[in-house]
């Protein structure tokens, strides 16, 4: 005895399946109807779209002083090494010791300094890609009402090229 097979047997399954049928049969609008589909490549537009290219330079410029002292402290603490090397044989032990302590902590403040700019660095272009992205999203609601998509999707494992909209969002975001 099988409970998992159906018990319609004979004119009950008849009458099933022609009722299913019927479902189905009385329902063709909503097989024909078309639908107008879109499909953006997001990595591209945060390349290629002017509000990303804005955001990558202003950031950059945020930063560049901050990356030039990074630069200028790595620089000294080559230097302050190279000399403690070059020096370590005519030196006495306790200056020997104070400067490789001191080139010891410069190194441990040059990393500090490198972390607390990579994570300033990490905050400001996500709040950037954020403005983007609320950007973003209030453009293709606009290209989805005006061109009359009914469904925009991002990011496709194959996408036809007369789907694909990435262009048109990124002269949408050209323009303010």
């Amino acid at each position: 005895m099988n409970v998992l097979r159906p018990r319609l047997q004979g004119n009950g399954f008849v009458l099933a399946l022609l009722l299913a049928l019927g479902i189905c049969l009385r329902s063709p609008p909503c097989l024909a109807e078309e639908y107008k589909i879109g499909v953006i490549n997001t990595d591209r537009i945060m390349r290629e779209s002017a509000p990303a290219k804005d955001a990558a330079r202003k950031i950059e410029q945020e930063f560049k002083e901050r990356e030039a002292s990074i630069v200028k402290l790595d620089r000294e603490l080559r230097d302050l090494a190279s000399r403690f090397d070059r020096d370590t044989a005519t030196i006495s032990e306790s200056e020997r010791n104070a400067r490789q302590r001191d080139i010891e902590s410069r190194g441990r403040e040059l990393e500090r300094v490198r972390r607390q700019i990579g994570e300033d660095l990490k905050t400001r272009q996500f709040d950037e890609m954020n403005r983007i992205k609320e950007r973003l999203d209030a453009v293709l609601t606009k290209i989805a009402k005006e061109q009359g998509y009914d469904l925009i999707l991002q990011d496709g494992l194959f996408v036809r090229p007369s789907v694909d909209i990435t262009d048109v969002v990124i002269k949408a975001l050209a323009t303010p």
